[in-house]
């Protein structure tokens, strides 16, 4: 079986579900980055590689409903990691 790091389409499998995940031993950040999708057994989803693109966050799980083409989906990816700075960075200065 190839590696999930291929960025194809996966079903989530009990394996999976139990997992680490995000630092967690228990499966319980098998979540997609995008809308944050807990995944349950048989969802698809894709592990997509975004660490060449300046000022992405790691490389995200991305469940069906938020898949479009990787071309569409990294540039939503770093959308989203600029807001979630923007939020971060707003939230701190507020202090």
């Amino acid at each position: 079986m190839a590696s999930f790091t291929n960025g194809e389409r996966r079903e989530a499998t009990e394996k999976d579900l139990k997992a680490p995940w995000g630092g967690y031993k228990d499966g319980r950040k098998f979540r997609c980055g995008m809308c944050g999708h807990k995944f349950i057994f048989g969802d698809g989803w894709r592990w997509l590689y975004t660490n060449d693109l300046k000022g992405s966050g790691g490389n995200p799980l991305i469940c069906d409903s938020c898949f479009t083409t990787k071309e569409d989906t990294r540039r939503r990816w770093i959308i989203k990691c600029e807001e979630w700075k923007d939020i971060k960075e707003s939230f701190w200065n507020f202090f």
